[in-house]
């Protein structure tokens, strides 16, 4: 994980990775493609498709937000502020919980349908109903659940099942920007690295 400043308070929440992406079901079109929201998550757009080049776009865009929030201090007005003018303008970055975006698009690249996600009041000063920053997320086109696991085991992130869905999570929500770098990283190397068999 990268160095910053300070760190936003951890999560009281053991990590364990119990979860068998490859028995993952994939999200049934309908809801997938939903533009009215999910019954788990009314806030749902459809984010799946992304690709490495968005996913990258986006991690750099959070880890120079992370910055500037670590040094006005996370969850204080200085942060609040700093949030303010990130978002005044576009942001690869909007719609998602600050801390939790690049995670998101990286999971996409990876093939995943992401369904919700929350940085469990971490960073910055609005209400949110969980206290553990996490990802909750469906199987879909493309999906690479060994990248995945292998990405959060190398960050330091729990993976759970969660229904008829899989849970990432996080004691330390600054280790979602270090799963994306992880996973980015590992879905560019699978991309050039020669097929394995017969020649």
């Amino acid at each position: 994980m990268a160095a910053f400043a300070t760190l936003p308070e951890p999560a009281d929440v053991e990590i364990r990775r119990t979860a068998n992406l490859a028995l993952l079901s994939a999200l049934d079109e309908e809801r997938a493609a939903s533009e009215d929201g999910l019954a788990l998550n009314l806030a749902y757009f459809d984010v799946r498709g992304w690709g490495l080049e968005d996913a990258e776009l986006a991690q750099k865009e959070e880890f120079e937000l992370l910055e500037k929030l670590a040094g006005a201090g996370w969850t204080t007005d200085a942060a609040e502020e700093v949030l303010e003018e990130h978002f005044s303008d576009y942001s690869e970055l909007g719609g998602f919980d600050p801390g939790m975006g690049a995670a998101v698009y990286a999971l996409s690249a990876a093939g995943a349908t992401p369904i919700s996600s929350c940085n469990g009041g971490t960073i910055g000063q609005s209400h949110h109903s969980e206290t553990v920053p996490s990802i909750l997320f469906a199987a879909g086109e493309g999906f690479r659940p060994e990248l995945i696991m292998e990405a959060a085991g190398e960050a330091g992130l729990g993976v759970i099942p969660n229904r008829e869905f899989a849970e990432i999570f996080a004691d330390q929500v600054l280790k979602f920007n270090d799963f994306s770098v992880r996973l980015i990283a590992a879905l560019k190397a699978s991309a050039i690295s020669p097929k394995s068999g017969g020649q």
